[in-house]
């Protein structure tokens, strides 16, 4: 099953027999059959013709709407979240405090291990004192993240090593970027406009995923509830964000698909991609998503985006008390 992503500012999406058709000015810039989409994700200006949006509810292809930049706007898909009793449940957790604190002290654990993997991962290649001092130090907050008594420490905890693997994660940085630290809401530099990009759009990915288990993707755990703030989404976003946003970055930067031509100032004052960028970006966040990876249970193989949705059912899991969270760590 293909995502579509429609980046051309000023495009127009309708729909054509069983065929979804994006043009602009004129030209037929994508040309594909509902049945063979699974997600449409519309970035910026891009006109959505109502016969688009009633073809693709009809055929159950959820489309998420970003900013140009990235930022999560919203999504459209068709009626869900009928289990008004598994809500009920999910707020009850989400106002126990042993349960939040176990969550968090799960979750946060795996996002640490997940970002001292990518430390490793790229140390084989680029042995450095630096990177061996983080990794020790990494795996020393997870050891610690058991013995935190509320969410608020095991917070402090990963608020810590985050700080350190961002340190690491500016030596691993190669060619003409430069990356000190993490800037949000702007960001400030190009590796923070990758940063910031992927993490919304694995957002995206991730509310869906949870949406589609009958979960509220706001009622969180680990990050508080908030008006407008997909708190559950940003709990499972922390052990995707180094294995897959991280990585696509990296990719991008060393591999010199991306370069300073490919970024520009935004009117917030933060850098941002251009459409080019952003397109080569795509292409490659989809293909990391797409690629094959070990399955958490260890039975087979899987994407990143079937291991959201696997995650996604296993806070389900945890939610009703069928099992412990068990979170995603690679194999």
């Amino acid at each position: 099953m293909a995502v579509l992503y429609v980046d051309e500012q000023g495009a127009e999406v309708r729909v054509t027999g069983r065929r979804i058709i994006v043009t602009r000015d004129g030209e037929t810039l994508k040309d594909i059959r509902i049945r063979d989409l699974e997600r449409v994700v519309l970035f910026g200006p891009v006109d959505f013709t109502t016969p688009a949006m009633h073809a693709l509810i009809d055929a159950g292809v959820e489309t998420t709407f970003l900013s140009a930049g990235g930022a999560y706007r919203g999504r459209l898909a068709a009626a869900e979240g009928k289990n008004v009793l598994l809500r009920r449940v999910q707020f009850r957790r989400a106002d126990d405090a042993a349960f939040r604190l176990e969550m968090a002290r799960t979750i946060l654990s795996a996002k640490l291990a997940n970002c001292r993997y990518v430390i490793l991962r790229y140390a084989r290649n680029h042995p450095s004192e630096k990177l061996d001092a983080a990794a020790l130090a990494l795996a020393d907050a997870v050891c610690r993240m058991t013995a935190q008594t509320d969410v608020q420490a095991c917070m402090g905890v990963e608020g810590a090593g985050a700080r350190l693997y961002f340190e690491a994660l500016g030596s691993m940085v190669r060619r003409e970027f430069a990356f000190t630290e993490r800037t949000r809401r702007p960001p400030r530099d190009p590796v923070n406009s990758l940063l910031s990009f992927g993490y919304a759009l694995l957002t995206s990915e991730i509310v869906g995923a949870l949406a589609s288990q009958g979960l509220d993707p706001d009622a969180g755990f680990v990050h508080s509830i908030g008006y407008g703030r997909p708190a559950l989404a940003l709990d499972l976003l922390e052990e995707f964000r180094p294995v897959v946003a991280d990585r696509v970055a990296l990719n991008l930067v060393n591999n010199a698909v991306l370069d300073a031509a490919h970024f520009e100032q935004g009117d917030d004052g933060g850098v941002r991609m251009t459409e080019e960028g952003r397109a080569k970006y795509l292409q490659t966040y989809h293909r990391i998503m797409s690629a094959e990876v070990a399955s958490r249970d260890g039975q087979g193989r899987t994407s990143f985006r079937g291991a959201l949705r696997a995650q996604a059912g296993r806070i389900r899991g945890a939610v009703v008390g069928e099992a412990a969270y068990d979170p995603y760590t690679p194999r």
